[in-house]
């Protein structure tokens, strides 16, 4: 891989449209609009925002970004916690029920600059080619970034299109 950025330790990423980004903290970055995500944010609230992964071309991998520079869930308040929970619950809903996917990962690990939740796709031909388990995913990843093309972006956006429509008509802070 070009830019290994999985943990949040490089300073620069090119997203899976091409584009290039600099940057200090990405999280950051994404919170103040300095980098766009492909496909931009698909929610925003108080606390967080909720996009596409900007590097892993893969439908249906979300992010989400707490607005807040801190890099542990320990450490949000009991308002961000609210929020982000309500987040998570209703992102897998809508790769649910829209039949994007069956079944998804949630990952968290302290070792990013910047609090970041993965909400993970699984495909059957994640588990058909690598297995199944947490301990695939970067595997998934890299294979993701490895074999893209424009069907898959293509394919990505307009993933991206319909969980905004289905969360504009959800209340996702009740």
């Amino acid at each position: 891989m070009e830019n290994n950025n999985f943990t949040g330790n490089s300073n620069q990423m090119i997203d899976f449209l091409g584009n290039r980004w600099n940057f200090d903290c990405l999280g950051c970055a994404i919170v103040k609009g300095e980098v766009q995500i492909p496909g931009g944010i698909i929610y925003e609230g108080k606390h967080a925002i909720l996009g596409a992964d900007p590097e892993i071309p893969i439908p249906g991998f979300l992010i989400i970004n707490v607005k807040r520079h801190i890099y542990s869930f320990s450490q949000l308040n009991k308002e961000e916690r609210n929020e982000i929970g309500n987040l998570i619950t209703y992102a897998e809903k809508a790769l649910k029920e829209l039949k994007i996917v069956d079944e998804v990962t949630l990952v968290q690990e302290e070792r990013s600059k910047h609090l970041h939740i993965w909400i993970f796709p699984n495909y059957d031909w994640m588990a058909e080619k690598f297995g199944k388990g947490i301990s695939y995913l970067r595997e998934i990843a890299e294979y993701a970034k490895n074999n893209h093309n424009e069907e898959n972006s293509r394919k990505v956006l307009e993933v991206i299109e319909n969980i905004k429509e289905y969360l504009k008509k959800h209340n996702i802070t009740e």
